[in-house]
């Protein structure tokens, strides 16, 4: 299944990937940006990712909007004013908290990456507790395993397929709108 979700969504993972590879997160107000698009999706997805990840999955659920709204008070946002855009039901849909894992989990891998690279903050002695945990990379092998150990039948995969793909497509317009956010200067 996650080898099919990884064919299925590649294009949206693809346009994602360039949207928040144009931020220079080396700088304050891109690296403000990336955090409060990463808000803004999180909003509308942390109820299906929760449920899933604690019912489906049963492993402890990261509290990532919690982590992101103490980043961004210490950059001088509030999450409360953040909008929030709804997701496409199909994120709440039987099975499609599966979809919405895939996609949160895995964007934790890629954060991997973007710590090895550096960030705005984690030099500077203001580290981003979103962008140093961890956590997430258990919820994708408890999702691996969960994936491996089951048969999806045809309603079940287009579920998750379907959830998979708005999730990418709230990921891009959370982008849209935190890149037209005034961010205040933390350097300066």
């Amino acid at each position: 299944m996650l080898s099919h979700l990884r064919t299925v969504t590649r294009a949206s993972h693809d346009r994602l990937d360039a949207a928040f590879g144009a931020l220079d997160l080396s700088a304050a107000d891109d690296c403000a940006r990336f955090l409060s698009a990463h808000a803004i999706a999180l909003k509308g997805l942390s109820t299906p990712f929760r449920r899933f990840v604690e019912e489906e999955l049963d492993v402890p659920c990261p509290d990532f909007p919690a982590m992101l709204a103490a980043d961004l008070t210490e950059r001088g946002l509030a999450m409360e004013a953040l909008l929030s855009p709804e997701p496409d039901p199909a994120v709440h849909a039987p099975c499609g908290g599966a979809g919405v894992a895939y996609v949160i989990a895995g964007s934790r891998l890629g954060n991997a990456v973007i710590r090895a690279e550096g960030y705005h903050g984690r030099d500077t002695g203001l580290p981003s507790r979103y962008m140093e945990d961890d956590t997430g990379h258990a919820v994708w092998k408890a999702l691996s395993t969960w994936a491996r150990a089951r048969s999806f039948g045809q309603s079940e995969a287009r579920a998750i397929e379907a959830a998979a793909l708005a999730t990418f497509a709230h990921f891009e317009t959370a982008f849209a709108v935190g890149s037209n956010m005034e961010t205040p200067r933390a350097d300066g």
